[in-house]
């Protein structure tokens, strides 16, 4: 095997120092389900849904969050990491109150939906508790913080601090206790927030929504 290169799926593949194993897998197209990555910021790791199997290696790990080295051989599908996403999904469908959402809520509002379609993960194995509650009450007339779809995936928070700079959305608490908020859990408009709509654009879920394109389906459902 070449220097700088690693097997993805039994194909020799070559890679850039630094280059992370879910980097390579999109360059090759190759499929790795996600719910936490955005090309735009910096790798995360939290939704685990990402995880491959490496050879030599006891456990899965995040592909998102590992760099390739060379020699390294890589399986992105195999019955145990499906059943191990497959779990993970069903997991992260018990804290969420509803499925189907408004696609005009957000561009990215599907993808918890696709996948969880895709893996036939809504069986409902697993019920508890839920994280996040919905601040509906906001009075800003561009945002829709409705957190009880929320998965702590963090994409919101980080875009806002990580691609704009204004660090007007944070976190509070922890577990079922996690909470999406802003400073002194206020609204947005008392925020730092500039209402770029980039947290709206990049949540997986429709836990934020855009107001304005909601409002005017209620209307056109109207007619």
């Amino acid at each position: 095997m070449s220097e700088n290169t690693i097997l993805l799926d039994g194909n020799e593949v070559t890679f850039t120092p630094g280059e992370t194993i879910y980097e390579i897998a999109q360059r090759q197209e190759t499929f790795i389900p996600t719910l936490c990555y955005d090309p735009r910021l910096k790798s995360f790791g939290s939704c685990r849904l990402c995880v491959v199997d490496i050879k030599e290696m006891k456990n899965p790990v995040a592909s998102c969050t590992t760099a390739a080295t060379p020699g390294m051989e890589v399986s992105t599908s195999n019955e145990r990491v499906e059943k191990f996403r497959k779990t993970l999904l069903e997991m992260v469908v018990s804290e969420n109150r509803e499925l189907e959402v408004s696609p005009l809520r957000s561009i990215a509002s599907q993808e918890l939906t696709v996948l969880v379609e895709k893996y036939d993960a809504h069986n409902g194995r697993f019920k508890g508790a839920h994280s996040g509650h919905s601040k509906l009450d906001d009075k800003n007339p561009f945002l829709l913080r409705d957190y009880d779809l929320c998965i702590s995936c963090y994409r919101c928070v980080r875009v806002c601090a990580e691609q704009e700079g204004d660090h007007a959305i944070s976190v509070m608490n922890r577990g079922f206790h996690t909470q999406i908020t802003t400073e002194f859990n206020g609204d947005l408009r008392d925020s730092a927030c500039t209402f770029c709509g980039q947290c709206v654009q990049t949540c997986p879920t429709g836990a934020l929504g855009d107001k304005k394109a909601l409002k005017n389906e209620s209307i056109l459902a109207k007619v």
